[in-house]
C-alpha cells in the first residue's frame, strides 16, 4: 500500500477497470478525477486495438467518463512505435481497421503492399481472405510479422468473435511464422506507453482486471500491480495464478482513499 501512496503515475486497462458490459463501473470517474486533482499522470493502456485514441474518448464520453487523446495508448499504438522504432519510417503492410493504418502512419510508415518490410495485423471485424492470402505471401518471402495483440477472441453482445491472436495463429499456421506480438503481457507496450508519458516504472502503478495480460505486463515492466475484481478475473482464478499482483481490489473505488 505504501508504494501506491507513494506513485506519481497511474496506468489504467480499460475494458472491467473503467467500463462494465453496461457502462461506468461505478467509483471509475471518482478515481479518474481524483488523480487529476492530485497532478499525478494517467494513462489508459488497452489492448484493444479495433478504436482511434478519439474514437475511445468518444465511448467513454459517452459512458460519462472524460477523457483525453493523449491519456490513451493501443496496442496498435505500440506496435506502430515498436515497428518504427529499429530504422526509423518502415515499409508496411497492414490488416485491420483505420485505428493501425493511423498509427502507423502517424510513426511515418508507408504502405506497401508489394515489398513490405513488415507485415502487421490487429483486431478487425471485416477479415478478407485476399488480405490474409496477400499477408502469407509477403511473410513466405521474408516479411517480418507483427501483431498487436494476443487474445483468441474478442466479445460483441452476441456472444465471441475471433480476435488478432486467433486470427495471427492462421498466418502462423500457413507460414510457420510466430508474430511479435506487442500488446500486453509483452512488458514492451508498458515501456513504451512509459517513454510516452516520460516517467519512471518505479514511481508508477498499472491496474487491470486480467493476470494473464495486465498483472504479468506490469511485473515485468517493473510496475507496482493492482488487481481489480470489477472484470475478468476471479478470486478462485487469483489463487492459482504463477505471477500474482502487489494488491487486489473489488475496484477502482477502493483507491481512492490511498491518493
Amino acid at each position: 500500500m505504501e508504494r501506491l501512496r507513494e506513485a506519481t503515475t497511474w496506468l489504467c486497462d480499460m475494458d472491467g477497470v473503467l467500463l462494465g458490459p453496461t457502462g461506468l463501473i461505478p467509483g471509475a470517474d471518482a478515481f479518474v478525477e481524483r488523480v487529476r486533482e492530485r497532478g499525478y499522470g494517467l494513462q489508459v493502456v488497452t489492448n484493444n486495438s479495433l478504436f482511434t485514441p478519439d474514437e475511445i474518448v468518444e465511448r467513454m464520453a459517452g459512458a460519462g467518463l472524460t477523457m483525453r487523446p493523449e491519456e490513451i495508448w493501443t496496442s496498435a499504438m505500440a506496435a506502430a512505435s515498436y515497428v518504427a522504432a529499429g530504422t526509423g519510417p518502415t515499409r508496411v503492410f497492414a490488416i485491420g481497421r483505420p485505428a493501425i493504418h493511423l498509427a502507423l502512419a502517424d510513426v511515418g510508415c508507408v504502405r506497401d503492399p508489394s515489398t513490405p518490410e513488415v507485415v502487421v495485423l490487429a483486431e478487425t471485424r471485416d477479415y478478407d481472405f485476399d488480405e490474409f492470402a496477400r499477408a502469407v505471401q509477403l511473410i513466405d518471402r521474408g516479411a517480418a510479422f507483427v501483431a498487436t495483440n494476443p487474445e483468441a477472441t474478442s466479445p460483441t453482445l452476441d456472444g465471441p468473435v475471433p480476435g488478432c491472436g486467433a486470427m495471427a495463429a492462421l498466418i502462423e499456421r500457413a507460414t510457420g511464422v510466430a508474430p511479435y506480438i506487442v500488446g500486453k503481457p509483452n512488458p514492451a507496450m508498458i515501456h513504451s506507453g512509459l517513454a510516452r508519458l516520460g516517467v519512471d516504472a518505479g514511481r508508477a502503478v498499472l491496474v487491470g482486471d486480467r493476470i494473464e495480460t495486465d498483472v504479468v505486463a506490469g511485473a515485468e515492466a517493473g510496475l507496482t500491480t493492482v488487481l481489480v475484481l470489477s472484470g475478468v478475473t476471479t478470486l478462485e482464478e487469483l489463487g492459482h495464478a504463477v505471477v500474482v499482483p502487489d494488491v487486489v481490489v473489488g475496484s477502482l473505488a477502493e483507491l481512492i482513499s490511498l491518493l
